[in-house]
């Protein structure tokens, strides 16, 4: 019991004191013109301050300075390359980076990652696989967090869907870090299901509405990825259930399906693939009339979705049923697609009609 009331504790604290930080931000982002502006592209019609990114990232480093717990420091390479991308997403929303800029960070500090031992270092039998030469282990890892921050930045689309991704996540990672007893880590988690609590009754907000910005994306999503590298460490003593490869899973499968599938897209259209365009599930589900609160309600109910089948039908772990579970969200999204373009059809019927 006294540690569910100090687990709280850290979660309210994180949520109390960003409610505090948000609007103080808010007015600092407006002066700093650190503001989202409106486009043919973009659903918002105003200016809106990119800052979630940012009191998520103060709130959670001042409550883990000023804490007496510092096991914190066990995990120092991922909070420190954490915040330069906290830094680097920054200056993006300032100053638009180039793409290929952005990818050579993220290269950087995922062999920064990568050195300082946190690595994937199996492929759990998959084609037979199981322990890596170390080669491969550096490339492999370098491969996994450089695509899964770039995937989660792209989901970054509507109001609440990053951050309760992000939230879900944290959560389901202070639940892990109980399981494997280690308090430290959970607190660090309930510090950001807090803060990020926080910014989404902002960002749901028609009057004060704060975004999370490409600095909250690529904090949290490398934050996300590299905490799941890390706990993969504890699978060794799990053979009945690897907790790392299954948040990793949990987290990252819905947004990095959805990344290919609008790459190949893309390229198969002779486009570039970084070219910014509306063809994410999540725009489509726009277009057939969803709401933003019920668009991230159905990703979270798909990552639940997710959590459930990898907890009932991975008992004895089969990597093999994640290549299933691929192929079974690509034909989800091919049918929604179809959907929007029926619907779409239909609509331009009724209007030639109405001519």
């Amino acid at each position: 019991m006294k540690n569910f009331v100090e687990f709280s504790i850290y979660g309210i604290l994180a949520f109390i004191l960003s409610m505090c930080v948000i609007p103080l931000m808010r007015m600092i982002a407006q002066k700093i013109q650190l503001v989202d502006v409106p486009n043919a592209r973009k659903v918002h019609q105003t200016a809106i301050p990119l800052i979630g990114g940012l009191v998520i990232g103060i709130v959670v480093f001042l409550l883990l300075w000023i804490s007496e717990d510092k096991s914190w420091k066990d995990i120092l390479p991922i909070i420190i390359t954490s915040y330069i991308m906290l830094f680097v997403g920054t200056l993006d929303d300032k100053t638009d980076i180039r793409a290929i800029y952005k990818l050579g960070i993220q290269i950087c500090v995922s062999i920064i990652i990568a050195t300082s031992g946190i690595r994937i270092t199996t492929l759990y039998g998959l084609f037979g696989i199981h322990e890596m030469n170390v080669y491969f282990q550096y490339i492999l890892t370098v491969l996994i967090i450089t695509t899964a921050v770039n995937a989660y930045n792209l989901i970054d689309g509507i109001d609440g869907l990053a951050g309760s991704v992000a939230g879900v996540g944290f959560a389901l990672f202070f639940i892990i870090a109980l399981v494997e007893g280690n308090f430290g880590l959970a607190r660090i988690g309930l510090l950001f299901v807090g803060s990020i609590a926080a910014f989404l009754r902002y960002n749901f907000s028609l009057k004060n509405k704060i975004f999370l910005g490409n600095s909250g994306s690529l904090f949290l999503g490398y934050l996300l990825i590299c905490l799941g590298i890390y706990i993969t460490k504890f699978d060794r003593g799990q053979e009945e259930f690897p907790y790392g490869i299954f948040f990793i899973l949990f987290v990252f499968t819905i947004p990095v399906i959805d990344s290919v599938r609008v790459y190949a897209d893309r390229i198969s259209r002779g486009k570039s693939p970084f070219k910014a365009d509306k063809s994410h599930i999540h725009h489509h589900l726009l277009q057939l009339g969803l709401s933003h609160k019920r668009i991230t309600l159905t990703f979270v109910l798909l990552n639940i979705v997710t959590f459930i089948v990898q907890y009932v039908f991975f008992p004895n772990y089969s990597i093999y049923t994640t290549l299933i579970s691929f192929f079974v969200f690509i034909f989800i999204f091919k049918i929604i697609k179809v959907l929007n373009l029926f619907f779409t059809w239909k609509k331009n019927i009724k209007e030639m009609e109405n001519l």
